[in-house]
């Protein structure tokens, strides 16, 4: 039940899902989350075509609902993929890892001064894409990374 929620959510063009999850997420885990005293919250980036082809950003929403319930302000231009990588479905997991490196980068004119990083993003797989923009944001001056998702797959 709970695997088919988080798989339409992907494709959910009312961001309802989204929504809920965002909240659910600071019901349970609000405190927790204000405890890591983070500065800013971020989510993983989608490229504008991956945008317009589902109609919905999952990470953005539950990154902006969040942020909102938390007081952190969001970024959500902050990171940039850098070209369309090639879907991760059907990769192994040092697969996973070579289709993203290089993959983001903070877009120029950012300057971060240490700050706590939240990223968000929807499912954890491997942790490859999220590893990779850590060690991005972390190379541009976050000191800090903490990643927040909505779902684990099994066996990763």
């Amino acid at each position: 039940m709970l695997r088919d929620l988080v798989l339409r959510m992907k494709t959910d063009r009312r961001e309802q899902l989204a929504q809920v999850f965002a909240r659910l997420i600071c019901e349970r885990y609000g405190e927790s989350l204000r405890q890591l005293e983070a500065d800013a919250i971020m989510p993983i980036p989608m490229t504008p075509w991956h945008r317009l082809r589902r109609k919905t950003n999952p990470q953005e929403v539950i990154a902006a609902g969040v942020g909102r319930e938390l007081g952190i302000p969001v970024f959500r231009r902050l990171l940039k993929r850098s070209h369309n990588l090639h879907p991760q479905r059907g990769l192994s997991s040092a697969g996973r890892l070579r289709n993203v490196r290089g993959g983001y980068h903070v877009r120029g004119g950012y300057q971060m001064q240490s700050p706590h990083v939240l990223l968000v993003d929807d499912v954890l797989t491997t942790g490859a894409t999220c590893s990779e923009v850590a060690r991005i944001l972390k190379r541009s001056g976050a000191a800090r990374v903490t990643v927040l998702v909505v779902a684990r797959t099994p066996n990763s």
